[in-house]
Parts: structure tokens; sequence; C-alpha cells
């Protein structure tokens, strides 16, 4: 089966995955503050090395290609966890959804 997403869906679906971002971070944040220990200091890290995620587009042309910005705080490269947490969330409503990040790092 085909679908048709016009332009008009897509900002749709853009707002349904910064939604879904933003839910996902929010809990990854309450269980970093809440389950975590000592043994996940680096996943404790990574987590709250981020201050922001905004979607910045969506593209449909091969598959779905969500482009987001990601504002940390620190100059840490990897965030694997959060990457793939955020995926997962993603996929449960956007099947084969592909995440491509862009790390913005404030000024030194």
């Amino acid at each position: 089966m085909k679908f048709i997403i016009s332009e008009n869906k897509v900002e749709s679906l853009k707002q349904i995955a910064q939604y879904l971002i933003d839910n996902e971070l929010n809990n990854l944040r309450i269980m970093s503050d809440e389950e975590w220990g000592m043994g996940e200091m680096d996943e404790i890290n990574e987590v709250s090395s981020i201050d922001k995620i905004i979607v910045d587009k969506l593209d449909m042309s091969d598959g779905v290609n969500i482009y987001v910005d990601m504002y940390v705080s620190t100059d840490r490269e990897e965030f694997d966890l959060v990457i793939g947490a955020v995926e997962y969330s993603l996929e449960q409503w956007l099947p084969n959804v592909t995440v491509h990040t862009n790390i913005i790092t404030p000024p030194l």
C-alpha cells in the first residue's frame, strides 16, 4: 500500500516527532535522576549534558528521515544512549525511521 504525504502532513509529522523526542528525553532525565546509580555515571552524564533536541526537518524521499539539532552543554561527542532511545520511541509510530543528528555545542 502506498501513502501520499502532503506538505501539510509532513509538518504535522514533524510536530508529532518533536513531541515524541521531548517525551523520551524527559523520561530519560527522570530515570537518570531516580533509578540509575553509580554504575551508570557515563549514561547520567550523557543525558544531563543535553539541553534540548529540536527537529530541524523531516524528509520522506527515502524512508522517514528526521534531522535533529541536539544542543549540548559540554564537548561530549557520543550520544548513543539518547539517540537509540529516541529512535526506538519514534519507530513505535514511524516504522523504518532514521534520525540524523547535528550536535551543537556552546562556543568556548
